[in-house]
């Protein structure tokens, strides 16, 4: 069986009268310090790395899921009718699909 729980009342009279006595005087012993100390720079986590500036643009992709060509967000028309041109010129099956790249000559983002 497991041990008797300690009564909070009692743990505290005990602490008094230790206190009282003067036995107390080492109150950090008991105390928990932080593996980190705020105070140590080097101790602190880093920023995570910018990521860079994406715009969406719409890929017309064969169906292995490779992409043909891209076109402008706004374009999505020029994007269908690119598909469809591949499809009747008996290139196989293509389909249009959002893509996120990169910006070019965009700087990180905050």
């Amino acid at each position: 069986m497991g041990r008797r729980p300690l009564n909070r009342m009692e743990l505290r009279a005990a602490a008094e009268a230790a206190e009282a006595l003067g036995l107390n005087k080492d109150d950090d012993k008991g105390r928990r310090r932080s593996s980190r100390s705020a105070d140590d720079p080097s101790q602190m986590r880093s920023k995570p790395a910018a990521s860079p500036r994406m715009r969406v643009v719409w890929a017309v992709c064969d169906m292995g899921g490779r992409t043909v060509a891209t076109f402008d967000y706004a374009d999505k028309a020029d994007a269908e009718a690119k598909a469809a041109d591949l499809k009747a010129r008996g290139k196989g099956n293509h389909f249009v699909r959002s893509v996120k790249e990169p910006m070019e000559g965009a700087g990180p983002r905050y």
